[in-house]
Parts: structure tokens; sequence; C-alpha cells
């Protein structure tokens, strides 16, 4: 689970690097649409990465919840 939350990060910050690099190639504006991208994909990857750590935390209750559960039939 890590590393799918390292790679998410890692990925939007390279997508807003090559998409902005490629803006700033053919507009040549160097460097500012590549500072700008590669900030608008950390933001994205972060807001990617808290996601899934909501969404593990969602299902590790659940796990939980149900282990009470079935503690609970078998007193």
């Amino acid at each position: 689970m890590a590393w799918r939350m390292v790679i998410e990060m890692v990925s939007g910050l390279g997508i807003g690097f090559g998409i902005g690099y490629g803006l700033d190639v053919l507009m040549g504006t160097m460097p500012w649409m590549m500072v700008l991208f590669t900030l608008l994909g950390l933001a994205a990857g972060v807001k990617v990465m808290l996601r899934s750590a909501k969404e593990m935390n969602e299902e590790r209750a659940a796990d939980m919840a149900d282990e009470e559960e079935d503690d609970r039939g078998n007193s």
C-alpha cells in the first residue's frame, strides 16, 4: 500500500512536469509553465494519495467491525 501511495505522488509530479515542460517549449515561456504544472501535479498527487489513505482506513475499519461481529457470534 505504501508503494501505491509513493507511485501516485511521483506520477502526479512527473505528469505535471512533463506537461509544463512541453508547454514551455512550445510557448517559449521557460520555466513558468513547468513550475506551475509541477505544483499542480504535486497538489493532484497529494489529493489522490489522501483519497487512497482514506479508502484504506475505511477498509480496515470495516474489517475490524466484521471481526468484532464474528467474535460476538462465537461467544
